[in-house]
């Protein structure tokens, strides 16, 4: 854990640094919720344009060869991921794809303290949703516990799922 903690620092710290935001999302992100599972590695949605992430880069100085490689990704597939070598942790960034529902789950996001680290990290509503996207596409019961337990989280607002799941067309699997 003291790996992770370490990791999500120096991202947050980069991150800020650079006035770049973001916010934490992924099974990561769960575990503030409480439900903490094993993982190996962060999740983070920026709002960055490709050509920026030569801003980021240069703090993990072991891919700045790698940085046209890292563009290229983050151009065709809107993501690309690193291994932050002094910890071990895989560092996922995903590109902000604008949309009315990407920008309203960026607006909702909220900054707390996680494991002693103030970040932003997506409301638990924007959790679930994404949980059921990629359960959509995995099928991976990871997920499904996922989902399953965030939708216990008390003060839970399941008319916003709702409306975003029907606007989205997000299957909900009989969950909620």
């Amino acid at each position: 854990m003291n790996n992770l903690v370490g990791s999500l620092k120096k991202v947050v710290d980069v991150l800020e640094k650079e006035q770049v935001s973001y916010m934490l999302v992924g099974g990561f992100a769960v575990s503030y919720y409480n439900r903490v599972r094993f993982t190996l590695d962060i999740d983070i949605i920026l709002q960055i344009h490709v050509h920026q992430i030569d801003k980021i880069i240069p703090y993990f100085p072991e891919w700045e060869g790698q940085l046209e490689g890292l563009k290229d990704s983050a151009t065709n597939i809107k993501m690309f991921n690193i291994i932050d070598f002094a910890t071990g942790v895989k560092l996922d960034f995903m590109l902000y794809q604008d949309s009315d529902y990407n920008w309203t789950a960026f607006e909702r996001r909220r900054k707390v303290d996680f494991l002693g680290v103030e970040c932003y990290i997506a409301a638990v509503e924007d959790l679930i949703i994404g949980k059921l996207m990629w359960y959509a596409a995995s099928k991976s019961e990871k997920q499904l516990g996922d989902i399953q337990y965030l939708l216990a989280t008390p003060g839970l607002k399941i008319d916003y799922l709702h409306l975003w799941c029907n606007r989205l067309l997000i299957n909900r699997y009989g969950l909620f």
